[in-house]
């Protein structure tokens, strides 16, 4: 079983509604009630044992499905009972509408050779529990069929045609928009009549990349758009609607950037609306865009980016900064569903951390370090973040946190064992949004069982002596013969026997005269050196090493590069500059090289 601590409160009454969390692991389902009680599960869900291969939840939170040993199931609220199953072996994803009425499935497609392609995309009725299509879809990008926020309209991509479907009649299409290498569109998410669509198409040849805005169902022909924008350098666009979708965002992407700026590709965003406005918003700081977020209001919508630190910044709808949120290790943005709050975070390949800030007062209210996080968002009520380490991406420390706003940690559930986390997020819950006052006082919270990682700068070996206060020690550089250098490897000796000592000393004296016995020998043969000549060049070279007439001029050039080279260091010296050993006893040896000089020009006039 996981290991969990938290902070309960008693005083809380139990008809208040409840942020709820729904846990995916390896052992299966399960949900575990939040804030304000973190007693366990108060619902009627029962756990699901088992491997889920995939798991998807309606908009609202009133239904969840997943898939499981190659069947769908299906549950809703407040019962938390089944109420259906599908027999998909070969299902790989599924997907709702925003109200949960309906469940689109998507199987992995294959065809026997000869026979009609397989309709590997069903659209079931989940009210009434029946298949109301099915459908060939071959490619696994941007199989998700698209709805307006109230399911009356419906849009799915058909090669290079988008097809459109109004109310639950899914055998014919209403509309149709036929645009040639159309790579994606977008769907509004809005409620009532007022719908829109946006069109993507790549650049052709030479003709540039562009986008359409639409208001369905006038797209026939082109007097009917609305905005248009055409760029070239766009492979890819993820689209953002505001909550009243009278505006979009549009964040293009190239794989690749000619300009070498930057390793992960070249971004752009643009702003369209439905008046026909089309803006490129341009930033004060250069770098790739990390992420962003509308405003609840629709009006104002935030965008980290640049290079790291990445900036923190408010645009309005005329895409002009309104407010900066300083810089930081960020990469994503989330507003609170009031509005009032936004977590500006870091986590995956950057450090784990998240600062919150007050919009309105354009002031922070606090920040926290958080190791290992792969996935952030806000509880249905605005008042608590909930942070995750999941597996694949990684895994160790598997589990999820709760923390209130002013960043006190109010929960921790670790996975243990082999358990692994794939994915621990927030029942959607539109009813707990009420608004709240703001405290910058932190409320009481836990200590995490996380070990943290060690916050200490990187020394190296050579410097540590230096950092602990015992003084710097110079690194011997000077080139040595292998025999000459000292063993890293080799551990101290140990302590000897007294009769192994007494063994060796014997040995030490009988070696000394052996040594001084030859060493008499040869100079009885007279092989001793000449008197005349210094003992330090003696040792250096012998008789038939001396330096010969010819060679004297290429020996004199040598040590006058040699010299100079000396001069360059005095000179570093005495500027205060750090000199290793090694360049140390070069100074030294110019005296020597001097004396030799010396001889070698006299060498060479005579």
């Amino acid at each position: 079983m996981p290991s969990a601590n938290s902070v309960t409160s008693s005083s809380e009454s139990e008809s208040v509604d409840i942020n709820r969390v729904l846990v995916h692991n390896s052992l299966g389902l399960k949900f575990h009630d939040g804030p304000p009680n973190f007693i366990g599960n108060s619902s009627k869900f029962e756990n699901v044992q088992g491997k889920v291969k995939f798991l998807t939840i309606s908009d609202n939170g009133k239904r969840i499905a997943w898939i499981i040993d190659g069947v769908v199931c299906v549950v809703e609220s407040p019962e938390w009972k089944r109420i259906g199953t599908l027999q998909h072996p070969k299902a790989a994803e599924i997907s709702f509408s925003p109200n949960g009425n309906f469940l689109a499935v998507w199987d992995i497609y294959s065809q026997v050779q000869g026979a009609a392609p397989t309709q590997n995309l069903c659209i079931y009725d989940v009210t009434r529990r029946n298949l109301l299509k099915s459908f060939v879809q071959k490619s696994h990008e941007g199989w998700q069929p698209q709805w307006t926020k109230d399911e009356t309209l419906m849009a799915r991509t058909s090669n290079n045609e988008v097809h459109f479907y109004e109310g639950t009649d899914f055998n014919n299409f209403k509309e149709k928009k036929s645009l040639p290498k159309l790579k994606s569109f977008s769907l509004s998410p809005s409620i009532g009549t007022s719908h829109y669509v946006v069109f993507f198409v790549p650049s052709l040849k030479a003709a540039p990349a562009f986008v359409q805005l639409f208001k369905y169902p006038q797209m026939k022909d082109n007097s009917s758009v609305i905005a248009y924008k055409s760029f070239f350098k766009v492979e890819s666009i993820e689209y953002f609607w505001n909550r009243n979708c009278s505006s979009v965002l549009l964040l293009t992407t190239a794989e690749v950037d000619k300009s070498g700026t930057s390793y992960y590709g070249e971004q752009m965003l643009f702003y369209l609306n439905n008046r026909g406005d089309s803006i490129r918003v341009t930033f004060s700081k250069q770098g790739n865009i990390r992420s962003l977020a509308w405003c609840p209001s629709g009006k104002e919508f935030f965008c980290v980016y640049g290079t790291s630190p990445a900036r923190a910044t408010i645009f309005n709808l005329k895409c002009d900064a309104v407010a900066e949120f300083g810089e930081g290790a960020r990469n994503i943005v989330l507003i609170n569903p009031q509005g009032n709050l936004v977590l500006l975070g870091g986590m995956g390949n950057i450090s784990s951390r998240f600062e919150i800030w007050d919009v309105k007062e354009k002031k922070p209210v606090g920040q926290q370090e958080c190791s290992d996080i792969t996935h952030m968002e806000w509880s249905p009520c605005g008042r608590y973040i909930l942070t995750s380490t999941c597996s694949p991406r990684l895994r160790v420390n598997n589990g999820y946190k709760i923390w209130h706003y002013t960043t006190s940690l109010l929960y921790e559930s670790l996975c243990s064992g082999s358990e692994e986390l794939y994915c621990g997020k927030w029942l959607p819950n539109h009813d707990l949004a009420t608004p709240f006052e703001i405290s910058s006082t932190p409320v009481k919270g836990i200590q995490s069982q996380v070990k943290k990682a060690s916050t200490q700068r990187y020394i190296p070996p050579s410097q540590r002596l230096a950092a602990s206060g015992e003084g710097a020690k110079s690194i011997d550089t000077t080139k040595k013969f292998l025999s000459q250098r000292e063993d890293p490897f080799v551990k101290e000796e140990v302590e000897k026997d007294p009769k192994e000592k007494q063994k060796e000393k014997r040995k030490e004296k009988q070696k000394l005269k052996r040594e001084e016995a030859k060493k008499k020998k040869e100079e009885e043969k007279g092989m001793h050196r000449d008197w005349r000549e210094p003992k330090k060049e003696t040792e250096k070279q012998s008789p038939k090493q001396e330096p010969k007439k010819e060679n004297a001029a290429k020996r004199i050039k040598n040590i006058k590069k040699k010299l100079e080279s000396i001069e360059n260091l005095k000179k570093d010296q005495s500027d205060g500059k750090f000199l290793d050993k090694g360049q140390l006893d070069k100074i030294e040896s110019e005296t020597s090289l001097l004396e030799e000089l010396k001889g070698l020009e006299s060498l060479s006039v005579s």
